[in-house]
C-alpha cells in the first residue's frame, strides 16, 4: 500500500520529535548502524545519484521515528522535483539526519549482496523501537513525508506558519 500525504500523522511526527528520549534512542540507533556499515565491503561516493529517485529508477521510504529524527535539527527545504531536496553540489547537507536508507544503500556493486539482509535486520528494529516508545509506525515514500509536513507546497507552507507543529529550540 501506498501513503498519501493524508495518511501521514504530521502532528505525531512533531510529537515525537519533541521527545528527548526518542530522539536519544535514534541518534543511538544510526550510530551501531554507521558502526556496522563501516566494516562492510562497499563505498558510498556521494555523488547524489541516488538521491535523484525518479531519474535513478528507486524510492526512499522511511519510518516516523526516522522522520522525527530529521525533524530535530533540519530546516525546511524546496521540493522542485522527484530528488531529495537535501542533495546538492554532489553531497547530502543532512548527513548526520539522513534516513536508515541512505545509510544503507551504496551504488557500488561490491554492496549488493549485505544490503537487503541488513535492511531487513534494521527495519526490524526501528519497528520494535516504535512500540516501545509508543509511536504510530509508518513506512511511506520520503517524498510524501515531505510533502506531508509541509515541503515543497506553498499553500501548506503558509498553513504551517499558521499551525507550526516544529519541537521548540530546534538548531537551525
Amino acid at each position: 500500500m501506498t501513503a498519501r500525504v493524508a495518511d501521514i500523522p504530521v502532528a505525531g511526527l512533531f510529537d515525537a520529535a519533541r521527545r528527548p528520549e526518542v530522539i536519544e534512542a535514534i541518534r543511538a540507533f544510526y550510530r551501531q548502524v554507521d558502526r556496522r556499515i563501516a566494516g562492510l565491503p562497499g563505498t558510498c561516493w556521494n555523488r547524489g545519484d541516488c538521491c535523484r529517485f525518479g531519474r535513478f529508477g528507486h524510492r526512499l521510504y522511511v519510518t516516523a521515528l526516522e522522520v522525527a529524527y530529521y525533524l530535530v535539527a533540519i530546516q525546511p527545504a524546496s521540493l522542485t522535483d522527484d530528488a531529495c531536496p537535501h542533495a546538492h553540489d554532489g553531497r547530502c547537507h543532512v548527513r548526520d539526519h539522513r534516513p536508515l536508507g541512505c545509510r544503507v544503500f551504496y551504488c557500488d556493486p561490491a554492496a549488493r549482496h549485505w544490503q537487503g539482509p541488513l535492511t531487513e535486520q534494521l527495519l526490524a528494529r526501528l519497528r520494535a523501537m516504535h512500540e516501545e516508545f509508543g509511536v504510530a509506525y509508518f513506512y511511506a515514500d520520503w517524498m510524501v513525508v515531505l510533502q506531508a509536513i509541509g515541503y515543497g507546497h506553498v499553500a501548506a507552507s503558509d498553513h504551517r506558519r499558521q499551525t507550526d507543529h516544529r519541537p521548540q529550540g530546534r538548531s537551525r
